[in-house]
């Protein structure tokens, strides 16, 4: 029956209060929920569709609904609405409401559900009505006057009500006929498909400030799009502002008004959309002629409130369910009572979008809902299919493909909140990491079952399983590592750094072909195996993942405990191709070596490092022809190689050591337990004269073409090696250290010099040459100059060099020679500033052994003369230039030079004389009765002045010229006159 014949009969018959309308029946509760006000559309409030369903509830509905909502209420100076009745009396009926029949006693639902039948109003718009005005639906200890005006009718904002209007029924008709009277345009100042101005608030004056004239508050234009939005402005003309949608059933601001969002919140969480019709949809599929063929007959009425503001109806094989999103459906059968037990619209499938098709596979039968499926076939039962399992299955052409039906839901809760379905032909896995993927039955599968499934070392499936590979294998991909597969090896899991080290040698079709075994675990350094066709992997957290293949070095590693014994796991791969046939592979404490002539022998420590060095198998030492040794001094070890050897010294520095005359000669010293100690570098060739080296512990050997090998030890060899040793100017060492000189001194004799060192000297080196010969001279460390201080310095003025010794220095010039200075002299030679002082260089050796015992030596601006009595006197100059012309005619000096005379003079007394001289009258000697004469004039003070000229004597005077005058001695009586 139609929604149109039904009205028809309400209008014609309302005698029959027992209306054609929906009906509460067996099926789940109201799910309506909380609603979102940011869908609150001021131009679409609700829609006419929904708001003029009169026939939306009945008064049992309307009871039930009432009794749930004020289960909390306390009667108070009137009943709860839930328990209230009323008399009512007969409406005669006009343009906007069809008659209304009175009767004794009615409940509140009956009015309701009668007065929306009657005008035409949904009765869940008129309980919203009640709610919003005077809360009757939810309070408690209602008012006599929340009856009287309980929908507000006739009640204006700025008066007093109408009490002609006044009291339940009443109230609610006239309402009600209210907003039949705005449809029409009978009443009301708002229309639909227009823009109308709509106020945020009352344009009133009151406690939050002045509102008149929408001064304060403001309105806005709104296109109202049906008449039941009209028809609630015309009733309450305010539409909510921001602030009171943003604060949900609370307070907004000083500008909000609530009526009309209150409505549309209440209606929502109550009854669900404002937009769809509910009821009418689910009656009109009932009507349709197959339905009692298909379900049979209804069983109770269409109830609403469902999620989503669905709707059902319960017939006697199934039931009609409907949403506005996905409209009525028949739900039937197995699959009907597959779909309640998962709790119908409210479970994971949500509403069914199509009704049930049949004519499937083995008789199969499907429909499909908001989230999925439910299949159904006589073998299997009926199960969901629903999401990324359900995309999964469809790929595989559904119930025709090779998974067949399902025969048992979607299973969940498992590792990292993954899933698993299972069907005739396998089952789909999925999880958020990896998606869905297929596990077909056979091996693969009970492999992974053996494993422990998904919380197994494998994880979940990555892929599906993928056949035709080499040997008719077949293989699956999961998250952390794979399954593989063949008649002959059965099915493997390959997982973690293992599977990606065989990836890296091709997988199945490499050379280690399929896996034979499982991954073994629990080894020496938390360390796995996993076994191959073609040999096997080896992993440990500290070495990686490696490949060890069968053959020789497989052997040796084998016998010497795999991964426990001394090379440890290998850290790389096998490395063949190297010369002889040979092949090497690197372990954590070694690298074993084999070729065609020379069986498996690991190098390991230092001398694996100076190996390597050497450019192992491809250097000149070859291939490893022992193990090696150790033992040695200070924990020492050797091996031996095609080419020579390679010696580790306790600390583990590692040298070769190569057949020859510096390996005669260490051996003859006594190897590494003699004189030189371990090598600490390799022999180095190719230096001048064909020579050769090679560093020791405690010393360098040196030998080339012209000259045997020899030590150079200590500090000699410091010396030498800061020389540029053989390179530098003293060439190869032609003789060893010869020790036992004075103050613990020791030299060494090389091609052109030699080096020298004491305790009291340190070591320095004296070059062929000149200035040896000098030192030579003077007996070398035992003569007066010493042992050498520094090494031979040139540079100096007029291209000149020295070397400084313990008592002196050598000093050689172009102009002058080489000359030593040492003792005494050098001493007063260095206060005059050596060669840069008055005196120059030396132009003589040092003369000793003369008169007085004194010493004295010449030098280019003077002499310094030594005696132990006047000790050193320098004799320089002007003054030193007379002297060195006749040094008889002044005897030796006794003092030394003064000057700071006047007019800048000097003097300095000699055995036969004084020597005076200034600027201007040069240097003269006066001695004898004259220098009496002369002092008793105050000498260069007094009216005499210098002497210009030296005494000249004849047969009977003495004659001296001086600046004041001259003074003439007669030689037979001594006295002297000036004139």
């Amino acid at each position: 029956m139609t929604r149109v014949l039904i009205r028809l009969l309400t209008v014609t018959a309302l005698i029959a209060s027992a209306l054609l309308v929906p009906t509460a029946g067996a099926g789940p509760a109201s799910t309506a929920s909380a609603a979102n006000l940011s869908y609150f559309n001021p131009g679409n409030i609700i829609s006419d569709a929904v708001f003029f369903d009169g026939l939306a509830m009945n008064a049992p509905a309307v009871d039930a609904f009432l009794d749930a909502k004020g289960a909390k209420c306390v009667a108070g100076e009137m009943p709860c609405l839930k328990d209230y009745t009323q008399t009512t009396y007969d409406q005669a009926g006009d343009a906007y409401c069809a008659p209304y029949r009175g009767a004794q006693k009615e409940s509140a639902g009956a009015i309701l559900a009668k007065v929306g039948a009657a005008c035409g109003i949904n009765p869940r718009a008129l309980i919203v009505l009640l709610q919003k005005e005077q809360s009757l639906i939810t309070g408690t200890r209602p008012q006599a006057r929340a009856y009287n005006k309980a929908t507000g009718f006739a009640c204006p904002d700025t008066a007093a009500c109408n009490p002609a209007f006044s009291g339940f029924a009443s109230q609610v008709y006239f309402g009600a006929r209210q907003f039949q009277r705005y449809a029409a345009g009978a009443a009301g100042s708002y229309r639909a498909g227009r823009n109308n101005t709509v106020a945020y608030y009352p344009a009133i004056r009151d406690s939050f400030g002045d509102n008149r004239n929408n001064v304060r508050c403001g309105t806005s234009q709104v296109f109202i799009q049906n008449k039941a939005t009209a028809g609630l402005y015309s009733y309450t003309p305010y539409q909510p502002n921001a602030a009171a949608l943003a604060a949900g059933y609370g307070s907004g601001d000083t500008c909000s008004a609530y009526g009309n969002r209150n409505f549309y919140s209440w209606f929502t969480d109550w009854f669900g959309s404002t937009q769809h019709a509910t009821g009418g949809a689910v009656v009109a599929r009932a009507n349709q002629s197959d339905t009692r063929a298909a379900i049979g007959l209804a069983t109770g009425n269409v109830s609403c409130g469902l999620l989503e503001g669905g709707c059902f109806q319960p017939f006697e094989r199934g039931a009609i369910y409907w949403s506005p999103a996905t409209g009525a459906h028949i739900v039937k059968g197995a699959i009907h009572q597959r779909w309640a037990g998962m709790k119908w619209e409210t479970g994971r499938l949500g509403y069914p979008t199509g009704e049930e098709i049949c004519g499937l596979k083995d008789g199969g039968c499907f429909q499909d809902f908001q989230r999925g499926a439910m299949y159904w076939s006589p073998g299997t039962g009926a199960h969901p299919v629903e999401g990324s399992i359900q995309k999964k299955w469809a790929s595989t052409r559904w119930e025709t493909g090779y998974l067949g039906y399902p025969t048992g839901a979607e299973k969940c809760g498992l590792t990292d909140k993954g899933c698993v379905q299972q069907f005739q032909g396998g089952r789909i896995y999925w999880s958020s990491a990896t998606g869905s993927h297929i596990m077909v039955s056979g091996p693969i599968w009970n492999a992974y079952t053996a494993a422990g499934y998904e919380t197994s070392s494998l994880g979940y499936p990555n892929g599906e399983q993928v056949c035709g590979l080499r040997d008719g294998g077949c293989f699956q991909d999961f998250q952390r590592g794979a399954l593989y597969w063949t008649s002959t090896t059965g099915a493997r899991p390959v997982v973690g750094s293992i599977q990606k080290k065989w990836a890296s040698t091709q997988w199945e079709t490499g050379y280690l072909g399929y896996p034979t075994g499982a991954e073994k675990c629990g080894l020496t350094g938390n360390g796995c195996v996993q076994q191959f066709q073609g040999g096997r992997i080896y992993y440990s957290p500290a070495s990686g993942a490696q490949v060890m293949v069968g053959g020789a070095v497989w052997n040796f590693w084998r016998a010497g405990g795999y991964e426990a014994g001394p090379l440890g796991y290998p850290t790389a791969d096998q490395q063949c191709g190297l010369s002889d046939g040979g092949c090497s592979q690197a372990f954590q404490k070694g690298t074993v070596y084999t070729s065609a002539s020379n069986p498996a022998r690991s190098v390991s420590g230092a001398v694996l490092a100076k190996y390597t060095a050497a450019k192992a198998t491809a250097g000149t030492l070859g291939y490893p022809t022992d193990a090696a040794r150790c033992g040695l001094a200070g924990g020492g070890c050797f091996q031996q190689f095609q080419g020579g050897r390679i010696y580790a010294s306790g600390s583990g520095v590692a040298a070769t050591m190569v057949a020859g005359p510096i390996r005669d000669l260490w051996t003859s010293r006594g190897s590494e337990s003699g004189a030189l100690g371990y090598p600490t570098g390799d022999q180095q060739c190719g230096l001048a004269d064909g020579g050769c080296s090679q560093a020791f512990q405690k010393g360098t050997v040196y030998t080339s073409a012209s000259n045997p090998a020899r030590i150079v030890s200590g500090a000699v060899l410091t010396e030498y090696v800061a020389g540029k040793a053989q390179a530098g100017a003293l060439g190869y060492p032609v003789g060893t250290t010869v020790c036992g000189l004075i103050d613990s001194g020791c030299y060494q004799n090389f091609q052109k010099g030699s080096i020298y060192t004491s305790k009291g000297a340190g070591t320095h080196t004296v070059l062929d040459g000149p200035v040896r010969r000098v030192w030579d001279a003077q007996w070398w460390e035992t003569g007066p100059l010493g042992y050498p201080t520094r090494n031979q310095v040139c540079g100096l003025t007029r291209g000149g060099c020295v070397q400084q010794f313990q008592g002196g220095g050598v000093y050689t010039t172009p102009a002058t020679g080489t000359r030593g200075v040492w003792g005494a002299i050098y001493q007063a030679w260095n206060a005059q500033g050596r060669e840069r002082g008055a005196l120059k260089y030396p132009t003589t050796d040092e003369k000793c052994g003369l008169s007085g015992g004194r010493c004295r030596q010449d030098f280019e601006g003077g002499s310094i003369v030594f005696s132990p009595a006047t000790g050193n006197l320098v004799v320089k100059g002007s003054i030193g230039k007379l002297w060195l012309a006749d040094p008889g005619a002044q005897g030796y000096p006794t003092t030394g030079e003064t000057c700071g005379l006047v007019r800048g003079g000097c003097f300095q007394v000699f055995q036969k004389g004084h020597v005076y001289w200034s600027p201007t009258t040069g240097a003269h000697m006066v001695s004898g009765k004259i220098f009496s004469t002369y002092a008793a004039q105050r000498w260069e003070t007094g009216s005499l002045g210098y002497p210009t000229g030296p005494a000249v004597t004849t047969a009977s005077t003495i004659t001296q010229p001086f600046q004041g005058g001259t003074l003439v001695q007669n030689r037979s009586t001594g006295k002297v006159t000036r004139r």
